[in-house]
């Protein structure tokens, strides 16, 4: 008999369980002896950085196609039906039963995705917003944010300083949203 080809295959999860579907493969890998044609699983996940009250910095992983995870495999009847019937998995992407791997470059562009050390920034402000200054020589102030920089963490606000407009930046942290 040949040898099966391994390859990715896209399989559909109850958004919010991928980290536990793929624990979950790993141990039903382990207990059906499924070690050479369950290979590896991949939840494509990046750093999302929000911002929240008091300037506080939260990191945390988001994930890229929230309801999906990659799986490294080599598609027998047993593999397929292990994989199928995991707890919280939906099923295959693919046509009808049969599922349909992953191109090389598809997969290659995921990767380069989750490889970036590039972080994801939110913040809950917008233009126009009122901000009070919390922190800095014109704390206490509140002034209309005319301008937001996430990638360098900056809001710009029009202070009133000697009867004209003059836009100041300030970090995050040294304001809030009213």
């Amino acid at each position: 008999m040949a040898e099966i080809t391994p390859n990715w295959y896209v399989i559909q999860v109850i958004s919010g369980t991928e980290e536990n579907v793929k624990q979950s493969l790993f141990q039903r890998r382990e207990s059906f002896g499924l070690e050479d044609y369950i290979l590896d699983v991949f939840v494509p996940t990046h750093d999302v950085v929000t911002v929240r009250a008091g300037g506080t910095k939260v990191k945390k992983k988001k994930n890229i196609l929230p309801g999906y995870i990659l799986v490294e495999m080599r598609v027998s009847n047993e593999s397929w039906y292990i994989v199928r019937n995991t707890p919280n998995v939906t099923g295959f992407l693919g046509a009808g039963n049969i599922p349909v791997p992953v191109s090389g470059e598809e997969l290659a562009q995921l990767r380069g995705k989750v490889e970036s050390k590039e972080e994801s920034y939110s913040t809950k402000f917008k233009t126009g917003d009122l901000a009070l200054i919390t922190k800095g020589p014109f704390e206490g102030n509140e002034w209309m944010i005319t301008e937001i920089n996430e990638g360098k963490w900056l809001v710009k606000v029009n202070i009133n300083l000697l009867g004209r407009d003059t836009p100041i930046e300030l970090d995050f942290s040294q304001v809030v949203v009213r």
